[in-house]
């Protein structure tokens, strides 16, 4: 073990045992407040005179939080609790001396702009999970489940109603939240937490039934009791969402045989979700629409390594939090230069076919047919958390065309996705679980060189706090293993997270012989969750066999990966500022081989003004380290020192402008860099209408860019190969265009368009000269423009190969109309397109890329959707 490590495991030992040095002090008398039952239920209009409410006890004494923390809500807001024996009601009055700022936007929108009023139920009890409604004065809703005490995720779409008025003293808020939205067990009685909050816009004022500081760590376990249900029974969610779409895709002409300029087609199925118990729901669905409504962001990836994108499939968003694996209630995880794995990404199940056909034309589909999935998740009592996954998707096949030969091969075999999770808490603030997945395909014969038949991952994990909360320790652990014929584990030991190939690594070896692959993770980290001071620890480590991508997202293996971080958080109001914070942070990492892949440090800060005003900076240093990774498979190269510094600055982002400009600089000693500067831009020019464009521009080097590996016998400083690199002068442009209009709070349409141009231009060809070395000698090079090709000449050889010159042109847009006509039904109507090309010119000329995006090639997809909720 390293030295450094041992020092790290060390700190984390002594920490633990030290840690009652810090300990806050002890928590507060928990307030309890009672709800009574409603004889008739009241009228949701906004108008609180219905006899429901004047029995119900009024609730008061809000506190703030924004922007005297502590002190008393300058404007009172008062709520009643009432109930019936098929829904919760809440009714609120929001005093002002103005009406209240508005804001109209679609649902589940970020409401922050304007006045609104939160409320948080733990129906369970469990002081670690609960849901969140929000509500503003145009009556735009949001939700969103709450978990591991202080996350939220706001995928999950509940149907409940509420109404709101407004007036020059204020408005008025009237909530109606079924029972079937809402997860607890049969009582005679019920204690339920919760907690409320309201937003002032105008005063700039956040306030909170239950106040906690800035500084404290937890959320759901700080609510309040909420008493006096007494006589109603759980409902057992029985929903069935049925749905029709209709799609034309339009293809601009090409010489490819099988596209045609225009297809249609139409499609229908089902979406059920069962309550199973009161606290389990099975969701279903037959022939699901898992289309996305919003388009990926374009994206340049020159590296080997694959482009993450986040899920947007509504089936997998909602409750996705219950998979989530190694996560307890953190504040940060840091992770510098880490490769943290995403055990289960859900983007694996649908995608685009793997398989390749070698011929002149091919057709295959852009995505994988899922021919069922189903859904299991909630709660079992005694603090257990159960969610699994099973999604079955179909064999695909593609058209393929060899001069006169038309064929069809099979791309994706059909396959069995399978994701078990679940997890049981300790008391109110221990809790561990575990996780497994499977992924079993079908193979065909064409099919068994190239994919693993067979993919698991189990493992445990867990967290505790203590110290009334103020520490945290996270842990994890589990192994994989994949299985396959010979050709497809020597791939996955090929493949660029791990390279076992690499002719001068001691610490493994490709053996073409194998039938499966194994490896282990585990990941352990310490930190204080509260107060000003708060340091945090980590270690974690990946061996080189560990693999999760066929159903999860990993980069790379093969590392221990530590970092000590220090944090300074003041969230008191000074004479000039309202927030100031700073963090530093030391990482090391190595590989199995004990080279030191990456050592260096990195710095924030962060200053909020008394207006709201904000200005913020970091930077770093990393020293040289050992790069496993750049030859692509040969000996390990050294990744040079290098500096990187940054600054923003903003206004308040809730003002009608928002203003936030951005630039960074990041040097290497090769006279590599990347130089970005960007802005943000949103304007809101009435309450229904948001106008937001985001620009940058690049300017990179990348003085060791790797072009080309050359087999030469007689080189043996690299080990009988040379190594080709260039540099690589990069220009890249991205725009974000966004508007979004809102007529109504039922009623919204989304613009987004993404134009993207970037050029590169490769020059100054040069060889690695010995391995682990940073050491590079000129490569004598012939370029012939007619034929867009280069000449490398060596001392024993020379080597031919394509001009790597290119210039990508993109843009990408949708708009989309939503209207939900009633609670959970929607009819969406959809325009995507993305037209792109590449030219092989490597200059950056703004105006004659930008010229040529109209006449780029393009796919477009017209759709309406249409979905009716049905509850039985």
């Amino acid at each position: 073990m390293r030295p450094s490590l041992r020092v790290l495991c060390l700190v984390l030992c002594n920490t633990v045992l030290a840690l009652n040095v810090f300990a806050e002090d002890a928590p507060k008398p928990r307030p309890s407040y009672r709800a009574v039952r409603a004889e008739k239920a009241p009228v949701l209009d906004g108008d609180l005179s219905d006899p429901a409410w004047q029995n119900a006890p009024e609730i008061t004494g809000f506190t703030q939080r924004d922007p005297h923390e502590g002190e008393p809500a300058t404007r009172q807001t008062r709520v009643k609790v009432v109930y019936d024996d098929d829904a919760i009601y809440f009714g609120a009055v929001m005093e002002d001396d103005a009406p209240p700022t508005p804001l109209l936007a679609r649902r589940d929108s970020d409401l922050e702009s304007a006045d609104y009023l939160t409320i948080g139920i733990d129906s369970q009890h469990d002081r670690l999970s609960g849901a969140k409604f929000m509500i503003n004065p145009s009556n735009v809703q949001a939700d969103m489940i709450l978990y591991n005490d202080i996350y939220d995720d706001t995928s999950w779409d509940a149907v409940w109603e509420s109404a709101t008025k407004t007036s020059a003293k204020g408005w008025t808020a009237e909530i109606r939240i079924p029972y079937s939205q809402l997860r607890f067990p049969e009582q005679p009685s019920y204690v339920w937490g919760f907690n409320i909050g309201r937003w002032n816009a105008r005063l700039h004022e956040g306030s909170r039934l239950v106040f906690s500081k800035k500084t404290d760590n937890g959320y759901v376990s700080r609510f309040a009791d909420l008493t006096g249900i007494e006589g109603i029974k759980p409902r057992r969610a029985f929903e069935v969402v049925p749905y029709g779409v209709a799609r034309e895709d339009l293809a601009s002409r090409n010489d490819n045989p099988f596209v045609t300029p225009s297809s249609q087609r139409m499609d229908a199925g089902v979406d059920v979700k069962y309550g199973l118990s009161s606290s389990l729901t099975l969701t279903g669905t037959i022939n699901p629409d898992f289309g996305q409504v919003e388009v990926d962001p374009a994206v340049l990836n020159l590296s080997q390594f694959e482009t993450f994108f986040p899920e947007k499939r509504p089936f997998f968003t909602e409750g996705g939090n219950i998979f989530n694996f190694g996560e307890g209630p953190a504040n940060s995880r840091w992770g510098f230069n880490t490769y943290f794995p995403t055990f289960f990404y859900s983007r694996r199940i649908g995608r685009a076919p793997q398989g390749s056909i070698a011929a002149d034309w091919t057709d295959a589909p852009g995505e994988t047919t899922i021919l069922g999935a189903a859904k299991v998740t909630g709660k079992l009592g005694k603090g257990w958390t159960v969610g699994a996954i099973e999604a079955l998707t179909d064999r695909e096949q593609a058209w393929f065309r060899t001069g006169a030969q038309i064929g069809k091969a099979t791309v994706e075999p059909m396959t069995n996705y399978l994701v078990a999770r679940a997890t049981r808490e300790y008391g109110r603030d221990s809790r561990a679980g575990f996780l497994f997945t499977s992924v079993n395909r079908r193979l065909t014969d064409n099919l068994e060189p190239t994919l693993r038949s067979n993919a698991y991952f189990g493992g445990v994990d867990g967290y505790t706090r203590f110290a009334n909360k103020s520490w945290l320790f996270e842990w994890l652990t589990g192994t994989t293993l994949i299985e396959g014929s010979k050709e497809a584990i020597t791939l996955a030991q090929e493949s660029p997270a791990r390279y076992y190939q690499r002719p001068d690594a001691s610490h493994v070896e490709l053996d073409p012989n194998r039938t499966s692959l194994a490896g282990f993770g585990g990941r352990a980290m310490i930190g204080k969750q509260t107060g000003h001071w708060r340091p945090n620890l980590q270690v974690m480590a990946l061996s080189p066999g560990f693999e999760l991508n066929d159903v999860g997202y990993l980069p790379r293996t093969d590392t221990i990966a530590t970092h000590a971080v220090m944090q300074y958080t003041n969230t008191d109001v000074g004479k000039y500022t309202r927030e100031r914070s700073w963090w530093i942070g030391k990482y090391q990492n190595w590989n199995f081989d004990s080279d030191n892949t990456a050592n260096g440090f990195y710095g924030n800060w962060y200053v909020e003004h008394k207006n709201y005003w904000y200005v913020y900076g970091g930077g770093g240093y990393d020293w040289r380290a050992i790069d496993a990774q750049l030859t692509r498979g040969g000996p390990a190269a050294v990744r040079p020192k290098q500096f990187d510094v940054y600054v923003g600055a903003g206004n308040d982002s809730r003002k009608k402008f928002w203003v936030e400009p951005y630039i960074e600089d990041s040097e290497d000693e090769l006279g590599g860099y990347f130089r970005r500067t960007s802005l943000i831009l949103q304007y809101r020019p009435a309450p229904s209408l948001r106008l937001r464009i985001d620009p940058g521009f690049n300017r990179s080097r990348d003085a060791a860019q790797y072009v080309a590996t050359v087999p030469d016998a007689s080189y043996t400083p690299t080990f009988g190969n040379r190594y080709l690199f260039a540099t690589l002068d990069q220009r890249t442009l991205d725009v974000g265009i966004r508007a979004d209009w809102t007529a109504t709070a039922r009623l919204s349409m989304q613009l987004y368009v993404q134009p993207f141009i970037a050029s590169g231009d490769y020059h100054s060809f040069k060889q690695l000269d010995e391995a682990r070395e940073l050491r590079y000698s000129p490569v004598d090079t012939l370029h012939d423009a007619a034929d867009a090709t280069y000449t490398a000449r060596f001392a024993s050889q020379t080597y031919d190969f394509g001009d790597p010159d290119f210039n990508f042109r993109s843009v990408r847009g949708s708009a989309v109309v939503r209207w939900e006509f009633r609670p959970g039904s929607a009819l969406f109507v959809v325009w995507n397109e993305n037209r792109s090309d590449v030219v092989p010119f490597g200059d950056f000329r703004f105006r004659r890329d930008l010229s040529a995006l109209p006449g780029a090639p393009s796919q477009d997809v017209f759709l309406v959707k249409f979905s009716y909720w049905l509850p039985i």
